[in-house]
Parts: C-alpha cells; sequence; structure tokens
C-alpha cells in the first residue's frame, strides 16, 4: 500500500537562528511520503534565504512569500499553506520546533490503523533556552472524558505540533482566525473538537517544543496584561456564533458557566465592556 500523503505547514517570520536545527530534524523523518510548505511572512533576517537553500537541496520543501493582498500574520500564513497543500494528513507545525525522527510515522500508522479518529496527539518534549526567564512549568494534558468543558477550563493543550490531522476536519471546521494573534491554534482546535471530540492519544513525545524569550509562550509568560487579553479575545471568538459556526454545539450549561465564569474574570482584570459581552451571551443562553 502507497505511503499517504503528509503536509507539513509553516509560518516563518525571522526564526533564522532555529530553521537549520527545524528543517534538518525535517527532513530525517522515517515516513518518507511528505511535503512541507513554508510561508515566510517578509521576515527581514536571513530566514528566506536559508528556507530557499533547504528548499534547494530537498524537492519536498517548497518556500514562498506571503502574497501582498493577503494580511501580514502567521494565520494568514498557515491559511495560505493550506490552500497550497496537497496531502491526506495535514501536519501543522512551527518554524523553531523540532519533530523527532519517528514523528510522522507514528502518528499515520496511528491514524491509518484507527480509522474511527480523524486526528491523533501526542506529547512534546518541552526544552527552555537560556534566554527565556519565566517559570518552567507547562501544562500538557492531551485527552479527557469530558472534552468541552476541560477544554474551554484550559485543561487541555494541543501544542501546534502535537497533533496530525486528517485533511477532512479542516474542510468541515474551517481554518484560523485572522482575528487573533494568540491561542490561535486553541480556538481552530476547539472547533475541531466540538465535530470531533474523541481523538486518538501517542502518549509521549513525537516533537520538540521550544520556549524561548522571542517565543509566543515566552512573551506571554511575562506580560500578564497580554496574556489576559489574549485568553478572553479567544474564547469571545469560541463562543461567538458570528466567529464559530459551531458554537452551538457547546451544552447549554457549559456555555453558561463558561459565561460566567469570564464574567467574574474581566471584571477582576476590570474589562467593563469584556464583562458586559459575556453577560449578554449568558443572558441570551437563558433564553434560549
Amino acid at each position: 500500500m502507497a505511503e499517504k500523503l503528509v503536509s507539513i505547514l509553516i509560518p516563518n517570520f525571522n526564526k533564522e537562528a532555529y530553521i537549520p536545527h527545524t528543517f534538518q530534524s525535517i527532513c530525517e523523518q522515517t515516513y518518507s511520503n511528505w511535503e512541507c510548505i513554508v510561508v515566510d511572512d517578509h521576515s527581514t533576517d536571513a530566514s528566506l534565504d536559508l528556507l530557499r537553500d533547504f528548499a534547494g537541496k530537498e524537492p519536498r520543501i517548497k518556500v514562498v512569500r506571503r502574497p501582498d493582498h493577503l494580511p501580514k500574520g502567521g494565520n494568514s500564513c498557515r491559511n495560505h499553506a493550506y490552500s497550497l497543500a496537497s496531502g491526506e494528513f495535514v501536519q501543522w507545525f512551527d518554524s523553531d520546533d523540532l519533530m523527532l525522527p519517528h514523528c510522522l510515522q507514528e502518528k499515520v500508522d496511528f491514524l491509518e490503523s484507527h480509522p474511527e479518529f480523524a486526528f491523533v496527539a501526542s506529547r512534546a518534549e518541552i526544552r527552555y533556552e537560556e534566554d527565556y526567564a519565566g517559570p518552567q512549568t507547562f501544562h500538557q494534558n492531551i485527552q479527557s472524558d469530558q472534552a468541552v468543558e476541560d477544554y474551554l477550563r484550559f485543561r487541555i493543550l494541543f501544542i501546534t505540533g502535537g497533533p496530525l490531522f486528517r485533511r477532512e476536519v479542516f474542510e468541515k471546521t474551517g481554518l484560523f482566525s485572522l482575528g487573533l494573534k494568540k491561542h490561535q491554534e486553541w480556538e481552530l482546535f476547539f472547533r475541531v473538537i466540538l465535530n470531533y471530540p474523541t481523538w486518538g492519544i501517542i502518549n509521549k513525545p513525537t516533537y520538540v517544543y521550544l520556549i524561548h524569550g522571542n517565543s509566543i509562550s515566552g512573551q506571554i509568560a511575562n506580560k500578564r496584561e497580554k496574556l489576559v487579553n489574549a485568553e478572553i479575545a479567544a474564547v469571545q471568538t469560541a463562543l461567538n456564533p458570528a466567529t464559530n459556526p459551531f458554537s452551538s454545539k457547546i451544552p447549554p450549561a457549559i456555555y453558561r458557566q463558561t459565561c460566567l465564569r469570564y464574567l467574574r474574570f474581566s471584571l477582576i482584570h476590570k474589562r467593563l465592556k469584556d464583562a458586559g459581552w459575556f453577560f449578554t451571551q449568558y443572558l441570551r443562553q437563558l433564553t434560549r
């Protein structure tokens, strides 16, 4: 049986320090039938030259710049990469993380032997870089018997490179929200679990997640206000029918509990407008 194609989709912006190791780890995969599509977000460092050098040596790597008519940002680059992809499986990845050699092989083997699952999630090996000064604790639960509630409480966490998806998933759920700068994976993966509430588990690391001072995780850990804003924006996007057409699949009791929890959260952090939004959504749920 021929191996199915995996599309590895990567946005890049100014990651020249990490690109050599990241793309070498991709080239060393034991699973051979993959394509890697990288969309560069008009980097100002040597990233694009490094990427083109890899692409010149490895025909499975395709590098493009974000078209000028598309908005700047990682989400736009990810969505554009998806539009260029041909694979039956989709592996989102970041240009500063590392794949362990068996990463793709184990995930593909799992999905091929478990057709009942639309995606499989694996753990990450967490590495903290020397320039990271935040707390060295990282919550990494990838399984639950009450997926929707636990996900809305941030008890479940799928890091970008963790899941491998069947392409049909995103044909149904849509892609990354252009309105979010942080927690965008959380919001997209929430739409996924609303439609596919059970998934496969590979209970060991298949990739390395680097946390460094310039990473989104590193920046958030050091800037509390940005963390608050990002969390509120992501939850609002997840609950709002205008941005999440699957929000009606959230059980009403869980929806109301989430609204009340973030009403309190917004008041504590003096986000009165956001508190009003959550209160309005709560009242609408009561009248449904």
